[in-house]
């Protein structure tokens, strides 16, 4: 169960911080079949519908960059663990309507070659015990809070991205100029960084971690992301520079993702920052 991991990590940032993770996820995914299908506007209202009957609140759905790829987004929610089951509740519903449909749901991290790859992108900020978003960031001054946290997700990175990238073909969505990241880094409104502050208005920023792949474990994922979080403030984790341009050019020179399971398994069952938070094997 999605709770098992994150409610735990949710917990710490309440207990020693004061902290409240608001989180939201998107996915994207492929339909195959779908293309010029004169019933898509309908399989759309027929997710929408099946959604809001499960209580899972839809903010988006549409086509994305690629031949046949869609993307849906889940509203923000004060409560991480229901933003996992909702991923998992919404990928059962879509399978079904694709079905329903003779389409074929494929949320693997990159089915095609020359297409872009599926990813999952967690949002998320953290607020006070009011609700107030306490993430800032302007060209003078970024609040302690998003600082730290975007310095923890950095510093675990590497060690996390065999549950970000969990089966072996995941590496393939790994491709520099396809707005997926490649390298440890972050930015503002930039899609080629692995941590993204997309232009929003003071009340709604929040960070867009962007490594994870439409294969992977929401629940694991997140309470990863939380835990990452919780590391950042609580050892005032310095993210370094942000990067303004393609993240992925060697000018930038900054660490590169693994390239395949087996090295990024290797970096996680040997992390000591992990296993500070979890039993690694159950991660696995």
């Amino acid at each position: 169960m999605p709770s098992k991991f994150i409610i735990p990590q949710a917990q710490r940032l309440k207990d020693e911080h004061k902290l409240y993770p608001y989180t939201a996820a998107e996915i994207e995914f492929y339909l195959h079949g779908s293309a010029g299908h004169t019933d898509i506007d309908l399989c759309y209202a027929e997710i929408k519908k099946a959604c809001d009957d499960a209580g899972v609140e839809i903010a988006h759905i549409g086509p994305e960059r690629g031949f046949e790829q869609h993307e849906i987004s889940i509203k923000p929610s004060a409560d991480p663990a229901k933003t996992a089951t909702d991923t998992n509740t919404l990928k059962r519903i879509v399978t079904d309507v694709a079905n329903a449909h003779d389409l074929k749901a494929d949320f693997s991290a990159k089915p095609a070659p020359g297409q872009p790859g599926s990813g999952l992108h967690i949002h998320v900020h953290l607020a006070d015990e009011n609700g107030k978003n306490l993430y800032y960031k302007d060209d003078q001054r970024i609040s302690d809070e998003l600082k730290y946290s975007i310095g923890g997700l950095l510093k675990w990175m590497p060690d996390s991205l065999a549950i970000f990238a969990p089966h072996p073909e995941s590496y393939s969505r790994f491709v520099a100029g396809t707005n997926t990241p490649v390298s440890v880094s972050w930015g503002g409104n930039n899609r080629t960084v692995a941590v993204r502050l997309p232009d929003a208005a003071h009340e709604r920023k929040h960070i867009e971690h962007r490594v994870a792949g439409a294969d992977a474990d929401v629940g694991h994922v997140i309470a990863l992301i939380l835990a990452a979080m919780h590391y950042g403030i609580s050892n005032k984790s310095d993210p370094g520079q942000q990067v303004y341009g393609d993240a992925a050019l060697p000018i930038y020179n900054l660490p590169k993702f693994h390239t395949s399971l087996d090295e990024a398994k290797a970096s996680l069952k040997s992390s000591t920052l992990l296993s500070e938070y979890f039993n690694v094997a159950d991660l696995l």
